[in-house]
């Protein structure tokens, strides 16, 4: 069994969606477990029901856009816990414009959450990680950064894309004392296991590359996606957005 009792884990994003499975899992294990959101209200109440289920939770508001904002979430973290071991840089978004369709405002802004926002928070907290050691940082990239478009504008596919270079750079220049590696969520029902991925799906790759199991996994990148990126482009991609399976459209 896996067990971090007493390790404290970051995760961005953690309001909802994966981010929210994520905080669960690892406060299932063991965990203290900091939200990191600006959706305050919904950050609250996520962290009300974590702790209904006995998790030690923090929230701290964040725009990792910011450095600053960054910054100020590793500092209270340490502040209340003493330290960070884990950091899941799982915070993102986009919106589904076309490139002909696409400002330079949606993709400076798409840039800026996507990979901007790791950069900024694993800049905060690898200092942290550096003294201590045994730091391990998991960025949430997408299979739109592997070898498809899923979905998203072109911000979002290059901003996946260069999530998994940062991976690479930073688990070189922060190594031995921290590992990082990169999780690519995706894949749908025409994969080979027929069913979309699931928080639960991505929550369990997270806890396994920062445990023990994956002492000697460092710079690479896990898929999360069932297999579905040997198939075939799936049906549902010919379609507008708001016609994609609902697994698409809750994350």
């Amino acid at each position: 069994m896996i067990d971090l009792e007493g390790e404290t884990a970051i995760v961005t994003g953690a309001a909802q969606g994966f981010g929210r499975g994520i905080a669960e899992r690892l406060g299932e294990v063991g965990c203290n477990v900091v939200i990191a959101d600006i959706q305050m209200e919904k950050a609250e109440t996520t962290a009300e029901e974590l702790r209904d289920d006995g998790i030690s939770v923090e929230v701290v508001e964040c725009d990792v856009t910011d450095p600053a904002s960054a910054e100020a979430l590793v500092e209270a973290t340490v502040d209340r816990f003493g330290s960070v071991e884990i950091l899941v840089n799982n915070a993102g978004g986009s919106t589904t414009d076309h490139f002909d369709d696409l400002d330079y405002d949606t993709w400076s802004d798409g840039v800026s959450l996507n990979l901007s926002g790791p950069f900024n928070c694993t800049k905060a907290v690898a200092p942290v990680m550096e003294e201590h050691g045994n730091g391990r940082i998991v960025n949430i990239s997408s299979m739109a950064g592997r070898n498809v478009t899923v979905h998203g504008n072109p911000a979002y596919t290059s901003s996946k894309w260069g999530l998994i270079g940062l991976s690479k750079h930073s688990a070189r220049d922060l190594g031995p004392d921290v590992r990082v590696n990169a999780l690519c969520p995706g894949g749908g029902p025409s994969g080979p296991l027929e069913r979309g991925v699931t928080s639960d799906d991505v929550a369990n790759g997270v806890l396994m590359l920062v445990s023990d199991l994956a002492d000697f996994v460092n710079a690479t990148v896990l898929e999360v996606d069932g297999g579905g990126h040997v198939n075939q482009r799936p049906d549902y991609l010919e379609k507008p957005p708001e016609e994609w399976p609902d697994f698409l459209q809750d994350q």
